[in-house]
């Protein structure tokens, strides 16, 4: 019988080196397939910005070349002047016919004997607010963003990471530091 056992108890403690590589290479095995999936995604990811990268230089380079065939000078004065005056022009007849409609509006309002109060909430909304904002600062919003570029630098660098989500407000066109080309026949 003690026969017996000791032949049991010598099988076993031959196999608890066995079982214990066996887990030791398990252990191993798992480390290793979640370090290459760590990578792979890590390529993923790093392919990912790449590529992100490469779309917003295409597009920046496009920009450029577009606002570089805008702007340059035809040769005849007379070309260069309602080149560089379409745009202007159009966003004062736009702007035009926008205050002679919220003119219309009011007085329309007040004369069927809403209060001016309840008139001037309804024409003057969110919607209103956003497209006014949106034409104002894409003719001088830009222009300040640029002159306060210095700033703006210096508040990127010595500005803790938390607080510049506040420095930007909302209805603004971009960051303070983004570049934005000036677009062509604009004046600086």
């Amino acid at each position: 019988m003690i026969s017996l056992i000791t032949a049991i108890l010598g099988a076993l403690t031959g196999m608890v080196p066995g079982v214990l590589q066996l887990f030791t290479q398990k252990a191993n095995n798992a480390y290793q397939l979640q370090l290459q999936q760590l990578q792979l995604q890590a390529a993923k990811e790093g392919k990912a910005l790449e590529i992100d990268l490469a779309n917003s230089q295409a597009d920046i380079q496009q920009q450029q070349s577009l606002y570089r065939f805008a702007g340059d000078p035809s040769g005849l004065r007379w070309v260069d002047a309602i080149n560089t005056l379409v745009r202007p022009y159009i966003t004062l007849i736009v702007f035009h016919v926008w205050i002679g409609v919220e003119v219309a509006l009011v007085y329309y309002g007040v004369s069927k004997g809403h209060t001016l109060g309840d008139v001037a909430g309804a024409v003057w909304d969110e919607n209103t607010q956003a497209i006014f904002s949106a034409i104002v600062g894409f003719w001088f919003g830009n222009r300040m963003l640029t002159r306060a570029s210095p700033m703006a630098a210096t508040l990127a660098v010595t500005t803790p990471p938390a607080t510049k989500a506040a420095l930007i407000k909302p209805g603004t066109a971009a960051p303070a530091g983004t570049i934005i080309p000036e677009p062509p026949g604009s004046r600086t």
